[in-house]
C-alpha cells in the first residue's frame, strides 16, 4: 500500500494566530505554493508518508464523492481477491479487500478508500473530536457552486453550524470555509480559495493541507511520535475557546489544542488535535472496520522499528506482531498509536 505498488498490494495553530479552525487547512490564505514550499523535515526512522487509509463500507459509494462530487483522480483501483500477506499484516484472515486511490493535488498523501468482504465488519461511526478519528484539510476553488452537490451527496453530513460554509474574520484575512464527514464518517475540512495563483491544478480541489488526527491526550501522543517514532512534534500548551472557530469545524462547545510536526522525511504537515469540553467516544476499530483510519508512513528498517516499538509496549495488529514480506521489495506490519489509530509501517526495498 502507499504508492502504486502498495496500492496493489492493499490500498485549529488557532492559539498562535487566533485564525485557523484547523492548522491544515483554515491557516492558509496566501498562495498556492506557500504550502508546498517548506523544507522536509529530517528522516530518520520514517522517511516519508504513503497513503490516508479510509475504511469504508462501500467503495463504489465512497468513490461517488470523491471522484465523482470533487473532481479527485483514481490512480489505482484494485478489485476484490484473496491475498494471505495482505491478510496477515492486517489481521484480516479470511477477508478480502478492495482497493481505489484518489490523488489530492500538490501533497505526497492520497486517500485510500478500502473496502473488506467476508469478514465481520463494525461500523465505527467517528466524530470530528473522537480520539482515533482523522481527518484531511483541501483547498479548493468555487467551494459555494459546489456546495450544493456537496450536500446532497447521500451519507454526507454538514458538520459547519448552519449546515452551509461559514465566512470567518481573522488577523489573516477572509476565510471561507466547510467542515463535513463522508459517507463513512472521515471528516474534510474545505477551505475556499477565491483567487488561486495562475498555475493551479484546474478543477474544484487545487491542493492538499494537513493531516489531522484527533488525540485522548497531547503529551501523551506527542510523547510517542517524537521519542519512538523521531517526529518532532512541538506540544500545543494552551487550549483554544474561541467558539466562532469551533461552531464552524462543527464541535460547538468544545476547546481545543494543536500540536505540530512535519512528517519526516516530507514537508507534508501533521497536526494532533486534543478536545476538551465536548462529549468523545474512544475508537477502537479493526482493519477491516468502516471508519477506521489506516496512515501509511515509509520506513527505513520495519523490523528494526518493529522491535523498538514491541519493548515500548506498543500494540500491534498484525498477526504474529512481525513484519509481513509482502514482495521482495515490500514489508509491512501494522500497529497502534496511543489513540488506536491504526498505523501502517512500510519498508521499501530495490525495485
Amino acid at each position: 500500500m502507499g504508492m502504486k505498488h502498495m496500492s496493489n498490494v492493499r490500498r485549529m495553530a488557532a492559539r498562535r494566530l487566533q485564525s485557523m479552525v484547523l492548522a491544515g487547512a483554515l491557516g492558509l490564505t496566501t498562495s498556492l505554493h506557500a504550502q508546498q514550499t517548506p523544507q522536509p523535515a529530517p528522516a530518520g526512522d520514517i522517511v516519508g508518508v504513503g497513503n490516508f487509509g479510509h475504511i469504508v463500507q462501500d467503495l463504489d459509494k465512497s468513490l461517488g464523492f470523491y471522484r465523482d462530487v470533487l473532481g479527485l483522480a483514481v490512480t489505482v483501483n484494485v478489485p476484490f481477491g484473496p491475498n494471505e500477506a495482505v491478510a496477515k499484516f492486517g489481521h484480516t484472515e479470511g477477508g478480502q479487500s478492495r482497493v481505489a486511490v484518489v490523488k489530492i493535488p500538490g501533497i505526497a498523501m492520497g486517500i485510500e478508500l478500502i473496502e473488506y468482504k467476508d469478514i465481520e465488519r463494525k461500523a465505527q461511526s467517528p466524530r470530528f473530536q473522537d480520539p482515533g478519528a482523522a481527518n484531511m484539510s483541501m483547498r479548493v476553488h468555487g467551494l459555494d457552486a459546489q456546495f450544493p452537490k456537496i450536500a446532497g451527496y447521500p451519507g454526507v453530513k454538514i458538520l459547519s453550524k448552519g449546515g452551509k460554509p461559514a465566512t470567518l474574520t481573522t488577523p489573516n484575512g477572509t476565510l471561507h470555509a466547510v467542515f463535513l464527514q463522508d459517507p463513512d464518517g472521515f471528516v474534510v475540512e474545505m477551505l475556499d480559495v477565491a483567487n488561486p495563483p495562475a498555475d493551479a491544478p484546474a478543477g474544484f480541489v487545487i491542493g492538499g493541507g494537513s493531516f489531522e488526527p484527533a488525540v485522548r491526550n497531547s503529551e501523551q501522543s506527542v510523547k510517542f511520535y517524537n521519542e519512538l517514532l523521531g517526529f518532532d512534534f512541538k506540544l500545543g500548551t494552551a487550549f483554544n475557546d474561541n467558539q466562532d472557530m469551533a461552531a464552524t469545524a462543527g464541535a460547538s462547545g468544545a476547546s481545543f489544542r494543536q500540536s505540530t510536526a512535519r512528517i519526516p522525511g516530507t514537508a507534508m504537515p501533521m497536526t494532533l488535535i486534543e478536545f476538551k469540553s465536548i462529549d468523545r467516544k474512544e475508537l477502537s476499530g479493526r482493519t477491516q472496520d468502516p471508519g477506521s483510519t489506516v496512515v501509511q508512513l515509509i520506513v527505513k528498517d520495519v523490523a528494526a522499528l518493529s522491535a523498538k516499538l514491541k519493548a515500548a509496549g506498543v500494540p500491534f495488529v498484525t498477526t504474529g506482531g512481525e513484519p509481513v514480506q509482502v514482495s521482495p521489495a515490500l514489508k509491512v506490519v501494522i500497529v497502534k498509536d496511543p489513540n488506536n489509530l491504526l498505523l501502517e509501517l512500510v519498508e521499501r526495498g530495490q525495485r
